[in-house]
């Protein structure tokens, strides 16, 4: 996976899904954080990260999805754990190939069990009530860009 460790901290590149169905979008968290966040994982080394969506949304949920388009290109900067982070992440508007049964807000647990996470499908229209991270999908979730967006955060300093 790319991810690395530096004297001023972490670089990792990640490819996320945005997985919209009956006005509902999936979520998670691992079981320590106190936020949530969209689904997905680092890009391996020669993996284009549309395929680290495929790949990562099998691992998690045993489930097989289609990349739709790439929605927004994001350059964050944040503090994780007392460590900061330069996290480059591509987003996809992803679908499953078989949509599985949503029940809203309730958590489930997915198939990979090397991690902690539980997953929950929320409505749009409460999103507001969440800790998504990071800030912007709040509002850019309800007002999905007709073409790619390339977004910029600086939650810490340089």
């Amino acid at each position: 996976m790319i991810c690395f460790d530096a004297v001023e901290g972490r670089f990792n590149f990640r490819s996320v899904a945005v997985i919209i169905h009956s006005d509902h979008i999936l979520i998670h968290r691992a079981l320590e954080d106190d936020f949530w966040a969209l689904p997905g994982g680092r890009v391996e080394f020669f993996e284009n990260s549309n395929l680290t969506v495929k790949r990562e949304m099998f691992e998690e949920l045993g489930l097989e999805c289609d990349v739709v388009r790439q929605l927004w290109y994001v350059e964050n900067f944040f503090e994780y754990n007392s460590l900061r982070f330069h996290e480059l992440a591509n987003y996809f508007l992803v679908s499953f190939t078989k949509q599985p049964k949503i029940e809203s807000e309730m958590d489930f647990k997915g198939v990979e069990t090397s991690v902690n996470l539980l997953f929950r499908w929320v409505p749009l229209a409460k999103l507001k009530g969440y800790n998504l991270k990071p800030d912007f999908l709040i509002d850019k979730l309800t007002d999905l860009p007709s073409s790619l967006e390339c977004i910029q955060i600086r939650e810490i300093n340089a």
